[in-house]
């Protein structure tokens, strides 16, 4: 597979609403649609290896009654014949669900997660199972980064980004508890959101560690990522006692923030000189439009800020490594031979953790929370970049550092494919208010949209 240099601006992903005026028109239908997607996965998925298992006739009966349904004007939905992959961490009644285990190998689950199950009703077209890490957690999967397959696409949701950020397919849904949205979107090229803790229900979704698992929506645009998340949030709700992910059904209109504060978090010791220029005058460019950045320099309240996301790493540790105990001491017991290395180093870090340091743990966490709604009352949103860099050559996943901070708070984060290293993508992270999803959609789509033409 040959390897054009990423340019941001001429990047071409698979965008499915804004074609919905031709398969009303009769010009287009949600099954050519779906061979333009099944076309391009025979091309490159022998080097990319995203996919886990494609499930191509139910696939295309499902686009032929939404092509029959757009024929007659009696679509269900805004997702209505949309091609869409599911990480293999969440449960499909039609496909196995093995979350990336030998120990599952062939598991069937007798039901749709409640995202799935959501898609399904309003006439998504599931097309099959993206390929995920151990149990999220553990080694490297097979799946390559689309735009250099020597590097790595991240993880847990390596497969979803790759599908998506290769212009493959125009939405996949993947996880969240460290950095498995907002990281391989970055490395991959893909647009992605990771909603507000709790927006969207994860019933039927392996969690590792339930206080900070999210549910990452991926698309080839923003209209793709927004109809997808809040239609899984109004029919499925949020998490059980969350009030789900707020804002109408169709994409949220252009936003231009007034001001941003940029954020180095515990990640920018850790960045490239490359990309820590190319970001700064990303950041340059926004100023000259009129927007106004703030800095820790600026304001002491940023500043104390950055502190706290300084001890992030630490905290999210703490955290991850007491929740993610159960199943997976039962796994290691019982089958110590099936799992995978680096979730028994995970495992061993978490047996000295007492309830005590979780609960402290959990304290440091509200304090975190409160300081971001007060500093979130001085801006429109966060800006920082959504990785240290580039997908790093070879197989490690890749550092999460910038994303550990909203994985613990729980914020809402996008990342926007507007940058580019060595020739390969770097995501623009925004953060934004809890609950506030539509806006920070609405601020990302000035961002790429308008202010960079795509």
């Amino acid at each position: 597979m040959g390897r054009p240099d990423y340019n941001p601006k001429k990047h071409s992903l698979m965008t499915f609403h804004n074609n919905l005026s031709n398969f009303y028109d009769g010009s287009d239908t949600p099954r050519k649609f779906l061979e333009r997607c099944l076309e391009k996965i025979n091309a490159i998925e022998e080097d990319v290896m995203a996919w886990e298992i494609i499930n191509i006739d139910a696939a295309r009966e499902a686009a032929d009654q939404a092509s029959k349904r757009y024929n007659e004007r009696k679509t269900l939905s805004l997702v209505d014949g949309m091609p869409v992959g599911i990480k293999d961490l969440i449960e499909t009644f039609d496909m196995p669900t093995e979350f990336g285990s030998e120990l599952f190998e062939g598991h069937q689950p007798i039901r749709d997660a409640a995202s799935v199950n959501a898609l399904r009703k309003g006439g998504a077209v599931i097309l099959g199972k993206t390929v995920t890490i151990t149990f999220g957690g553990g080694d490297p999967a097979r799946t390559r980064n689309p735009h250099d397959t020597s590097r790595t696409p991240g993880g847990s949701s390596s497969g979803t980004a790759a599908a998506v950020g290769s212009g493959s397919i125009p939405g996949a849904i993947g996880t969240h508890a460290r950095g498995s949205t907002i990281r391989p979107a970055s490395f991959c090229g893909a647009f992605a959101l990771k909603g507000t803790y709790g927006a969207i229900n994860r019933q039927g979704v392996f969690s590792a560690a339930d206080s900070m698992d999210h549910l990452g929506v991926f698309g080839g645009s923003l209209s793709d990522i927004w109809v997808m998340a809040r239609h899984m949030s109004k029919l499925g709700g949020g998490d059980p006692g969350h009030p789900g992910l707020f804002g109408g059904d169709d994409p949220p209109t252009s936003y231009k923030p007034a001001r941003l504060i940029q954020l180095e978090t515990a990640g920018w010791n850790h960045t490239d000189e490359k990309t820590k220029e190319t970001f700064q005058n990303f950041v340059n460019k926004l100023s000259e439009t009129g927007v106004e950045v703030y800095r820790r320099s600026d304001d002491p309240s940023i500043d104390a800020y950055e502190k706290v996301f300084a001890e992030m790493p630490e905290l999210w540790r703490s955290l991850y490594r007491f929740e993610f105990q159960w199943p997976m001491l039962q796994y290691k017991e019982r089958y110590p031979d099936k799992v995978p290395p680096r979730l028994l180093m995970g495992l061993k870090e978490a047996e000295g953790l007492t309830q005590a340091e979780y609960r402290e743990a959990l304290n440091r966490r509200e304090r975190a929370r409160d300081l971001h709604r007060q500093l979130s009352l001085r801006a429109d949103g966060f800006i920082t970049l959504s990785s240290p860099g580039p997908g790093p050559v070879g197989m490690d996943q890749g550092s999460a550092v910038f994303n550990e901070g909203s994985s613990v708070i729980g914020m809402p984060a996008l990342s926007l494919p507007l940058l580019s290293t060595d020739n390969v993508p770097v995501g623009v992270q925004l953060l934004g208010q809890f609950n506030e999803d539509e806006r920070l959609t609405s601020i990302g789509r000035w961002t790429a949209e308008e202010h960079f033409g795509i």
